[in-house]
């Protein structure tokens, strides 16, 4: 028997030693050990479950039951998506929703209500910005967001109504860094929940529940699917969060299909290999574009020229794949690196195992007022590099070529 979220596996009352996450992310959520079975767990692709009786109904509503009914309730196949990602990141649930933005959705939904507060990092990606300003100001939530430079003073933006502290670690898309455990201690003194999204890092190289958060954030767009071809989020924490937070995916419709379920799975069983080589891949590339003269500045959290490199080193396994560069020449020689490139794509998503560009001021942040964007260090020189799998010298020619030409 397998316990979702734990360092154990059980099996005939015996207990084994802590599994790696390289294990996990290809047994956790599928033991078919002592069982006649497929090797990959099926696409349970239907709408609603058949029950044997009225008795199995009666036992569904009052929660006695584990019986299936209804895919925007549950369905077996996103199951087993859910408990892989509770066991990487260490926690007693999961809950996979329909896009990372629904995830945060149904979380917010679960933990607030109106009246109450939420004290928020403004260094965020710019979905999420969109939903704190366009959404829940709608509805009686009051957002505080705040300026990375005034992290070190974030005490003062609690009240007594603050339920919440929604933070992300490497940020989207300059990749500052935050020390989880500080604000977290911060947030345990106001009574506020801990929300971490922890898209860039995933839960290889960051744990945010081992660090003090109660939930830890994905758009499993990126990462963990892996392979560009599925839309997914999902919520990691503990206690009775999760089934509040599922709840509210039952309610508000985010459920995931089970075919989007089935490739997430597939994208998890090689994500510790693809994200060990991704990270491989970026510090060689960040370390060649510090000495392009066409750079003006490389924002990586493995070089030592980070202001961060020293915290990331120490909440981290490693430095990640994302990294942004500020392109000497301003907006229009952004520009003209981006459509000189002939290896990375300019794509508005990222975490596949291709490598990407985006620019930022005309994707995730666009539109954003001028003096936000100086705030987050974002200008229109920004230019966000997903780094992928291929090879590394590879990838490089094809950046410095482009900035050759710049």
């Amino acid at each position: 028997m397998r316990r979702v979220g734990t360092e154990t596996l059980e099996r005939d009352g015996i207990t084994t030693k802590a599994q790696s996450d390289a294990t996990k992310c290809v047994h956790a959520g599928e033991d078919r050990h002592g069982k006649a079975a497929p090797i990959t767990t099926e696409i349970a692709q239907t709408s609603v479950f058949v029950l044997p009786s009225v008795e199995e109904l009666r036992k569904l509503t009052d929660g006695s039951s584990s019986a299936f009914m209804y895919t925007r309730y549950a369905n077996p196949t996103t199951e087993a998506a859910e408990q892989k990602i509770a066991a990487l990141e260490g926690a007693g649930g999961c809950v996979v929703t329909a896009s990372g933005q629904a995830a945060t959705l149904c979380t917010i939904l679960a933990l607030c209500q109106a009246g109450d507060e939420i004290v928020s990092m403004l260094d965020l990606y710019g979905g999420t910005l969109s939903l704190f300003e366009k959404v829940f100001s709608r509805y009686g939530v009051t957002v505080k967001f705040v300026p990375f430079q005034e992290l070190h003073s974030i005490e003062k933006y609690f009240t007594s109504r603050t339920r919440l502290l929604f933070l992300e670690t490497p940020t989207n898309p300059t990749l500052r860094c935050v020390d989880l455990k500080a604000l977290a201690e911060v947030a345990r003194k106001h009574s506020a929940r801990i929300v971490v999204d922890n898209t860039f890092a995933t839960p290889i190289l960051q744990k945010p529940l081992e660090l003090g958060a109660d939930v830890s954030i994905h758009s499993a767009t990126k990462y963990l699917g892996g392979h560009s071809d599925l839309s997914a989020g999902a919520v990691a924490c503990n206690g009775d969060m999760a089934e509040k937070i599922r709840e509210m995916r039952k309610i508000s419709g985010g459920a995931l299909d089970p075919g989007a379920s089935y490739l997430l799975i597939r994208g998890l069983k090689t994500l510790e290999l693809r994200v060990e080589r991704a990270c491989k891949n970026a510090m060689q590339i960040a370390q060649a574009l510090e000495r392009n003269s066409k750079v003006a500045r490389v924002l990586y959290p493995g070089l030592a020229s980070h202001a961060a490199h020293e915290l990331a080193r120490r909440q981290m396994k490693d430095f990640g794949m994302m990294m942004a560069i500020e392109v000497r020449g301003g907006g229009e020689a952004a520009e003209r690196f981006i459509d000189g490139l002939k290896l990375w794509y300019l794509a508005a998503s990222l975490g596949g195992v291709e490598s990407t560009v985006s620019y930022p001021v005309l994707s995730s942040h666009v539109n954003m007022p001028e003096e936000k964007l100086r705030l987050m260090d974002v200008s229109p020189a920004t230019v966000r590099l997903s780094v992928g799998i291929e090879d590394p010298a590879d990838l490089i020619a094809d950046l410095e070529q482009s900035l050759a030409r710049c």
